[in-house]
């Protein structure tokens, strides 16, 4: 990765730093500027298209555009005006890029918000409430607590959730080798559900879960589950008797 040139600077207080080809830092508090890191605290607004080794950021943060490094972490609350590449990234509080996420791993907790697609090489997790405008996809894990909306489909290597109170959405469907949904135990009455189109996969554990068709290998329906379509199954298949569904389970070769 090629870093972009920023002159090595500091600053404290109130201050601006201009960057020829890039545009203005902003910061409110303190930060050290180079092309090595990004490290700001307080309120900070960094300018777009910058390829750096770290970004850091406590307090406000935005970043006016894309977002190019090797690590990231954010504290407390950031805005991107576009998409964020990166090998890492953690982050505890709100985060909300408008465009993609795309990175190797990601550890997310608290709110985030992606207008876009969310690409995760290695594995993605959060805690709290994690929204994407367009598809999930991983070579690894995903695995989340709380709520979940996604726009577009979800493909993993593994897909698990624990369902917070309010209702969960993957408007095209999952698919993955091993998928596990179900209410959280510290949700009073295990009131976590999440709605969906299609679930594939090979071992599927769904509980509070409403979809249209089910197909794996082995599938376990827990109770809280309303399947509209079919359940299709390979090796095995278990069927909470509370289960609402249209058809009985057929297996298939």
């Amino acid at each position: 990765m090629e870093y972009s040139e920023i002159p090595t600077s500091k600053i404290s207080g109130s201050g601006r730093l201009t960057v020829p080809g890039y545009g203005v830092f902003r910061i409110s508090g303190s930060g050290r500027i180079s092309p090595e890191f990004i490290k700001t605290s307080g309120s900070s607004k960094i300018p777009g298209g910058l390829t750096v080794g770290e970004v850091k950021t406590s307090g406000s943060s935005t970043i006016e555009g894309d977002i190019e490094a090797e690590f990231i972490k954010i504290s407390g609350s950031s805005s991107v005006e576009g998409s964020v590449t990166c090998k890492d990234i953690e982050k505890s509080g709100s985060l909300r890029v408008e465009k993609d996420l795309n990175c190797k791993s990601a550890q997310l907790s608290g709110s985030t918000s992606v207008g876009g697609f969310g690409r995760f090489e290695k594995q993605m997790r959060s805690s709290g409430s994690i929204r994407f405008g367009e598809d999930i996809k991983s070579e690894g894990n995903v695995r989340f607590s709380g709520t979940i909306e996604v726009e577009g489909s979800v493909t993993a290597k593994s897909f698990e959730g624990r369902l917070g109170r309010k209702e969960s959405n993957i408007r095209e469907g999952i698919e993955a080798d091993y998928i596990d949904l179900r209410p959280g135990r510290n949700n009073w009455r295990d009131e976590g559900y999440l709605v969906t189109t299609d679930i594939v996969g090979k071992e599927i554990i769904l509980e509070n879960v409403d979809c249209h068709n089910v197909t794996g290998d082995k599938v376990r329906i827990l109770p809280g589950c309303s399947i509209s379509g079919k359940i299709q199954y390979r090796e095995s298949v278990e069927v909470d008797p509370g289960t609402r569904m249209e058809n009985e389970p057929d297996k298939i070769e």
